[in-house]
């Protein structure tokens, strides 16, 4: 993957634009008795105004938003409950043909696919918009058999991807940080640089991204609040730009996995971004585009800005002259060791 960044015109045109949400007590009520609320689309950014209607729990209420933006489900028990409900009944309103990898994991992984776990995955993911989870997991099934087979019935580990995978996952293109920031999401660290002169294949690419992307949303804070990506492109140049692969990953999040993208830091853009910005929007879609934070200077000064979204030095990779030195390695081997 290699990218190339710009002007200072780009740069403003392209820092995030974080939207507030409108509020989402009331609403007009659907079929079913629970309120239909306007709500944003299922792309993986969440939380940009849409018109659309979308079913939810009349039970839900949520909080103002945040540093980012965004608003999160107040999870009372009687949301929850009714938000399960209503989904399994929107996942069988689904076509079978659009339904078909749920139905064949709830004959052979019931215990997995039916879990309160699993499916709180995908309302956490959508804001408890039960039509849009309905819709992301049953994707998500599809998608998840066509990568790994009969495979996908289990929970995916370094076992799972060994030989479809793992090698591409040790390359580090996508390193999960430990523990969570200050604001309680995790933070996923990205260096197209670290594929130059290795051999990949792009789907075996996604598989390790699928297992990473996991990795990061085992913490169920980080499940309720987004995933934060870092992009260090202080090396990058347009021959890192893989753009293949960045849409079958971009593909995978928008309306797939069950991860909520909070914000894009990107650091160090080369000057020619320019060039290919309007490739990259386009890849990623409006709303994730518009989540894309950039930066550059000394670090210093990236610091204190950091710093004011709950992410300090000491939780920073060496790269952007933090404390962490992350070894892919070493965080394979680990969590291998744990099974998982």
């Amino acid at each position: 993957m290699k990218l190339k960044f710009s002007t200072s015109n780009n740069r403003k045109r392209m820092s995030a634009q974080v939207t507030p949400l409108a509020p989402v007590e009331g609403g007009t009520a659907n079929g079913n008795g629970s309120p239909a609320l306007p709500t944003p689309s299922n792309d993986g950014s969440g939380d940009i105004p849409s018109s659309k209607k979308h079913v939810c729990s009349r039970f839900l209420k949520k909080r103002p938003p945040d540093l980012y933006g965004q608003r999160h489900a107040i999870e009372s028990a009687k949301c929850v409950n009714d938000s399960l409900r209503l989904l399994e009944k929107e996942i069988r309103k689904l076509p079978y043909e659009k339904r078909a990898g749920v139905d064949r994991a709830s004959m052979i992984c019931p215990e997995m696919i039916e879990s309160r776990e699993h499916r709180l995955l995908f309302l956490r993911c959508e804001q408890f918009n039960v039509d849009l989870a309905a819709i992301r997991m049953a994707k998500y099934w599809n998608r998840r058999i066509e990568l790994f087979g009969d495979a996908a019935f289990h929970p995916l580990s370094i076992a799972t991807i060994r030989d479809r995978g793992e090698r591409e996952l040790s390359l580090g293109f996508l390193r999960v940080m430990p523990d969570t920031d200050g604001t309680g999401r995790c933070n996923v660290f990205i260096d197209p640089t670290v594929l130059e002169g290795h051999g990949y294949e792009d789907e075996n690419m996604v598989r390790a991204a699928w297992y990473a992307l996991h990795a990061a949303i085992e913490d169920e804070s980080t499940q309720m609040k987004g995933v934060v990506f870092l992009v260090y492109l202080r090396h990058a140049c347009v021959r890192h730009f893989d753009r293949s692969l960045v849409k079958a990953i971009a593909n995978s999040i928008k309306g797939v996995l069950p991860v909520r993208v909070s914000v894009i830091h990107i650091f160090h853009p080369p000057y020619l971004f320019e060039v290919l910005f309007e490739v990259v929007s386009l890849l990623l879609g409006e709303r994730l585009t518009k989540r894309m934070k950039m930066y550059s200077g000394e670090d210093s000064a990236i610091h204190d800005k950091l710093t004011d979204f709950g992410i300090l030095p000491s939780r920073l990779p060496v790269e952007l002259g933090g404390a962490l030195d992350l070894d892919q390695d070493q965080w394979i081997a680990e969590r291998e060791s744990e099974g998982n």
